[in-house]
């Protein structure tokens, strides 16, 4: 079923850019599609079978749909092309149930709130973490499902505010570098009580990891390397490019503002200064 959804989900994409005037950027393109590809090898591939048995298979996992099936998400912004490419009767069905559950830009407008977007993002993180929430996803799939699909929504909803093509109120990149810096912080806490724990967390691996010669804690500690180095990657790269960013339009700024406060300050025909009182 999930991957007929991936295809589906594929279809509806390419018969919605089809239909798009002007065209469609080919980079929003080819992101959405990279994204998918990260779904299916995250949620098809063996490693969807090793994370029953892993916890550090179970990382790779989330390090999937956290820090690159959900960026290629909130950078394609898909939603359009995919709304355009769905029959007639399920877009005025959406927009019926849409109007029945009020959910309008202005009643929603929180989920777009970047610090909003922040919190919901690091609390799902941290919950889903905890022993308890953690071992009823390894004993149920149905939670093992709800907990895939809140990673995907909150990391989407939190890049998007980041670096989606349509920033929530024009945010700066330097309120973006703040946030990816409080979230690298809060995932090296993180990974750091993993790494560092003396006993195991999750009782759902005591006794799968022997196949793997691993212990339950030396997979424990090995899943908390995993969110450290290759996860603090990723947010150390998307902090410094924002970086970047908010350094060049500081620079432009100011070059564009030079010649104003030049031509307020120049005299003019009569000898009066332009700018004086």
């Amino acid at each position: 079923m999930l991957g007929a959804g991936i295809l589906l989900a594929a279809w509806v994409y390419r018969s919605g850019r089809s239909r798009s005037r002007p065209p469609a950027d080919d980079r929003r393109g080819r992101c959405f599609a990279g994204a998918l590809a990260v779904l299916g090898i995250a949620l098809l591939s063996p490693l969807e079978t090793m994370s029953s048995a892993l916890a550090s298979a179970h990382m790779v996992q989330h390090l999937l749909l956290v820090l690159v099936a959900a960026p290629l998400l909130a950078f394609s912004a898909p939603w359009a092309a995919v709304l355009r490419g769905t029959p007639l009767v399920v877009r005025r069905s959406a927009a019926r149930w849409r109007r029945r559950l009020r959910l309008t830009r202005g009643n929603t407008r929180f989920l777009r709130l970047p610090g909003t977007v922040w919190l919901l993002h690091v609390g799902t993180l941290w919950f889903w973490h905890a022993a308890v929430p953690y071992g009823a996803a390894l004993e149920h799939e149905i939670v093992h499902v709800l907990e895939h699909a809140s990673f995907l929504i909150t990391a989407v909803l939190f890049w998007t505010a980041i670096i989606g093509i349509r920033r929530t109120g024009g945010m700066s990149p330097g309120v973006g570098v703040l946030l990816v810096f409080a979230t690298a912080m809060q995932s090296v806490f993180l990974s750091a009580l993993l790494t560092f724990a003396q006993t195991p967390w999750y009782d759902g691996y005591a006794r799968t990891t022997q196949p793997w010669h691993l212990e339950p804690l030396g997979d424990q500690q090995l899943a908390g390397v995993i969110m450290w180095i290759p996860g603090g990657l990723v947010y150390v790269a998307t902090g410094l490019m924002l970086l970047v960013t908010w350094i060049q339009r500081s620079e432009q700024a100011d070059l564009a503002s030079g010649p104003r406060r030049r031509a307020r300050s120049s005299p003019d025909a009569s000898g009066r200064f332009s700018g004086g009182g």
